[in-house]
């Protein structure tokens, strides 16, 4: 028996979505950084396609909370289409770095 057989039916269909998603995640990102543009939101995005867990992707921006559900509203509706999930679920993950250290990632 292969590690593929002893997947669950939700972890199969969360594989074959991000399989879908790193195919498609240029264009997803393309389409987001126009959206962004046309709102008059200047910045930069990034997305991650994660191994594994229940984020199919991950987007990210260096934002306060008010900017952050711009940003949201904006390209969620993009990712959900071009994924394929209807409806999907977004989350809010807060993220920091320390460099009291001061060294280098």
């Amino acid at each position: 028996m292969g590690a593929r057989d002893t997947l669950t039916d939700d972890q199969v269909d969360e594989a074959a979505y991000r399989d879908r998603a790193t195919i498609i995640l240029d264009g997803v990102a393309q389409r987001a950084r126009e959206v962004l543009r046309k709102a008059g939101i200047p910045l930069n995005i990034f997305f991650v396609v994660p191994a594994a867990g229940d984020a199919i992707l991950t987007l990210g921006a260096a934002v306060n909370q008010e900017k952050w559900q711009e940003i949201r509203s904006a390209v969620s509706s993009i990712v959900r289409r071009s994924v394929g999930l209807e409806p999907a679920q977004c989350r809010q993950v807060i993220c920091a770095i320390d460099r009291s250290d001061d060294s280098r990632c």
